[in-house]
């Protein structure tokens, strides 16, 4: 039988849960959450893949988590953990290099592969504050199935934070980001309202629905869809495919905005 052939964008995405696997024996899970496309990827059936990956991190310190994360990249354990999969090596950038400060900690890796390929990602833990309600549940079966890995638990945000995160960032950044339209597109469908935990952002939301379609299917195909697989390609590579979604959104953030008046 044929190895499994696995896409650039799947290799770092395995790459990323190894990681979490590693980091949760380390760190306690009320310490950390991850958050953004790998939140939406691994846990609301997102099928955007996630070049890099981010976390939120407290109750840790600069030193503390620069030397933990430092050590899972450079046990050879960890390195032999991939080589199954098409990579030789997991190099990490020059650490002195890496932004290392109170609020932001980065690290850099290349993936070296068999092929000769140099494979570009990273993990970045923010410190400025957990956003939101933090759930622990294993990532998506789907997912691990393809790698043949086994369950895995992760603290991350609730589906209400991920919302609220992603209307933020939408009224919030300088420039537009389809993804962040995306990823309420993929958030609206299963969303549930909870009396308990409204999505309390009036403002945020008129600012999010006049924004919507500022972004181009253009914008679109060159930020989000290139993170698709072949087959989510084909499907969505039209401009009235991502006129749909921005409709679903603009309804979505509607629906949203009646249910906190």
């Amino acid at each position: 039988m044929e190895p499994a052939v696995y896409s650039p964008l799947q290799l770092r995405e395995l790459f990323h849960l190894e990681f979490l696997r590693w980091f949760g024996r380390k760190v306690k899970a009320q310490f950390y959450a991850i958050k953004g496309g790998a939140n939406l990827r691994f846990f609301y059936k997102s099928f955007r893949y996630s070049e890099y990956m981010d976390l939120d991190i407290q109750g840790v310190t600069v030193s503390v988590l620069k030397e933990t994360v430092m050590k899972i990249l450079q046990a050879s354990s960890f390195q032999d953990a991939f080589k199954p999969f098409g990579i030789e090596k997991a190099v990490p950038s020059e650490i002195k290099r890496a932004k290392q400060t109170e609020t932001t900690q980065r690290f850099k890796i290349h993936l070296i592969t068999f092929a000769g390929e140099d494979l570009f990602t990273k993990i970045e833990f923010s410190r400025r504050g957990f956003k939101g309600e933090i759930i622990v549940q294993p990532v998506s079966s789907v997912i691990l199935r393809a790698y043949k890995l086994p369950p895995l638990l992760v603290p991350h945000y609730d589906i209400q934070s991920a919302i609220m995160q992603k209307i933020g960032a939408l009224t919030a950044r300088t420039i537009i980001q389809a993804r962040d339209i995306f990823d309420l597109y993929i958030l609206s469908s299963q969303y549930k309202p909870l009396k308990e935990k409204k999505i309390k952002m009036s403002k945020a939301l008129a600012k999010a629905g006049e924004n919507i379609f500022e972004i181009s299917f253009e914008q679109f195909q060159d930020a989000v869809m290139s993170y698709f697989s072949l087959d989510d390609q084909s499907v969505y590579n039209s401009s009235t495919a991502w006129d749909e979604i921005k409709l679903k959104v603009a309804n979505f953030i509607d629906d949203l905005r009646r249910e906190y008046a």
